[in-house]
């Protein structure tokens, strides 16, 4: 699933506060789901307490995380999940990754500026199964992130004091 390749990547970055008006349009997109697709969303009990793990973890990074998601949901080829949360957001979101295959998995990640913070609504279909996922990451965490993956982890890393996990380059880099 793709899902924790998202979440590491967005756990790399730091977020200050989340505001209700993103818990709402987490709410529309979960209830349009369950609408279009006559399905329920299962949530993650004490998200609450989740959350404030995530943002303990990251050091105040992720915050007002949360996650629905849908059991033996079936995608038509044509259905178009990105289409389906961009009706039911706000015109202040934006798309910012859409995935499709030919075998109908879909991955969309609609972003919103807040701040100096960027509010993410990631959704991910697979096998029968679409992952929920809002939270709201440090802009310039993100920032410092994309700009050199490598050395963000390394000084993440760093912080953590954990002299395990060091980048060495694997053979490739040397034979440039």
């Amino acid at each position: 699933m793709k899902i924790p390749a998202l979440l590491s990547i967005a756990l790399l970055a730091l977020a200050p506060s989340i505001g209700c008006a993103s818990s709402h349009d987490f709410n529309n997109v979960v209830s349009a789901v369950e609408h279009r697709y006559n399905a329920h969303a299962q949530r993650v009990p004490m998200m609450g307490f989740v959350s404030l793990c995530a943002w303990a973890g990251s050091h105040g990074g992720v915050k007002g995380m949360r996650i629905a998601e849908f059991d033996n949901l079936v995608l038509g080829k044509t259905d178009d999940l990105g289409r389906l949360v961009q009706d039911s957001l706000d015109t202040n979101w934006q798309p910012f990754v859409t995935e499709h295959d030919a075998g109908g998995e879909q991955s969309v990640i609609f972003v919103q500026p807040h701040g100096h913070a960027m509010r993410m609504l990631i959704a991910d279909y697979e096998h029968g199964e679409l992952d929920l996922v809002r939270m709201e990451i440090n802009g310039e965490r993100l920032q410092q992130w994309m700009h050199d993956p490598a050395q963000s982890a390394r000084d993440r890393n760093h912080q953590n004091n954990n002299s395990n996990l060091r980048y060495e380059p694997g053979p490739a880099a040397h034979a440039q």
